[in-house]
């Protein structure tokens, strides 16, 4: 499934109890608000792991890393998992400034 949100699109698949999201573009405001809309729906599932693959992020902020934060926190909630794929050197660079590069589950490639 394909979801356009403001300067976002990310592409979600299944595969059995876990969830591949990726994301390309920027993780604006509107993009925020429909991704976190996305993980809302995965929380009644549980047991999975939900994969979100930033390769295609031209733009990620604070607000945009905190979403991500959040999904990790609510996944936990309901025994999922929340793992982060081909980070670009932005986005490790980010978490690294920020002081929560241990926080998230963050991976070097992609798990297609």
């Amino acid at each position: 499934m394909r979801v356009d949100a403001g300067a976002l699109t990310m592409s979600v698949r299944r595969s059995g109890e876990d969830v591949f999201i990726e994301l390309s573009g920027e993780l604006d405001t509107v993009g925020r608000l429909r991704f976190r809309e996305q993980i809302g729906e995965l929380l009644g599932r549980g047991g999975g792991t939900v994969t979100v693959d930033v390769a295609g992020l031209q733009l990620i902020d604070i607000p945009g890393l905190a979403a991500l934060l959040r999904a990790d926190l609510l996944l936990r909630r309901v025994h999922s998992e929340l793992r982060i794929s081909s980070p670009t050197p932005a986005f490790a660079a980010l978490l690294r400034e920020t002081g929560l590069d241990g926080r998230l589950r963050v991976g070097e490639g992609s798990r297609r």
